[in-house]
């Protein structure tokens, strides 16, 4: 989610797609369902949504809300506004620097107030991202586990539904990470033909994806489940599949 990552990232030239099973395309190709946006992307405007809607497939957005006690994302608002307005589905997700289930507790309350705050939609997801070294780095995978589950019992109680963002490489490692649940970042270095986490409920795939009209590089991920999308009405319908599939071609090059 934030610049630095736990595992080295993949420099991307393109974007990826939608769903195959709607535009055809090779099912071996990562796709490009969600991207995830944070104050580091600076301000981001409806047409670029569209734009990513349109032309790259995009269907879901997950925007940074908060981090521990005291940071609020300044674009959380505008970006959850621009991108109901684009037709996406809007989540969002808080960076997590929690040691302990009180801290848990605590961060959880900050962020639950802070994504009404932004409007956050009822129903959205509302994901811990634990990827501290500083913190969960230093934890068991007991204690990270008990934490981890008391923000997301914590979260519900505003009206979102929560999940876990972490590394591949800390997954069922540092914390549980099992079933139907579950964000997990792991980037490839050479895309054709890969689908990690296929257990979990979306896989990030790159960090550092890029748009048309858009600047800078991005975080994408797959999903494998609705759990990113269900509880939310949503309009979305790319206009240029053709544009999408060749966008999903390109951003799969191994560009490293």
């Amino acid at each position: 989610m934030i610049r630095v990552k736990l595992k080295s990232k993949l420099a991307l030239t393109g974007a990826a797609t939608m769903a195959a099973l709607f535009l055809g395309l090779n099912a071996s190709a990562a796709r490009m369902d969600m991207v995830d946006v944070s104050n580091n992307n600076g301000y981001m405007s409806t047409a670029e949504y569209v734009s990513m809607r349109n032309e790259f497939g995009v269907k879901a957005l997950t925007v940074k809300i908060s981090e521990g006690t005291t940071f609020k994302d300044g674009y959380a608002a505008s970006n959850i506004a621009n991108g109901q307005a684009a037709g996406l589905y809007v989540n969002g997700y808080h960076f997590a620097h929690y040691k302990t289930k009180a801290q848990a507790i605590a961060e959880a309350d900050f962020a639950g107030q802070a994504a009404k705050a932004a409007r956050l939609p009822v129903g959205a997801v509302l994901a811990t991202d634990g990827e501290s070294a500083e913190e969960q780095g230093i934890l068991s995978q007991a204690a990270n586990d008990r934490n981890n589950a008391a923000f997301m019992k914590e979260i519900q109680k505003f009206g979102y539904r929560a999940d876990i963002y972490t590394s591949g490489s800390w997954a069922n490692n540092k914390m549980t990470i099992k079933g139907k649940t579950g964000w997990v970042a792991g980037y490839p270095y050479v895309m054709s033909g890969q689908k990690w986490y296929t257990n979990n409920n979306a896989w990030q795939w790159s960090g550092a994806a890029r748009f048309r009209i858009s600047y800078g590089g991005f975080d994408v991920s797959q999903l494998y489940t609705d759990y990113y999308t269900a509880g939310q009405k949503s309009t979305v319908k790319p206009t240029d599949p053709d544009a999408v599939n060749d966008n999903n071609q390109e951003a799969n090059k191994n560009t490293s």
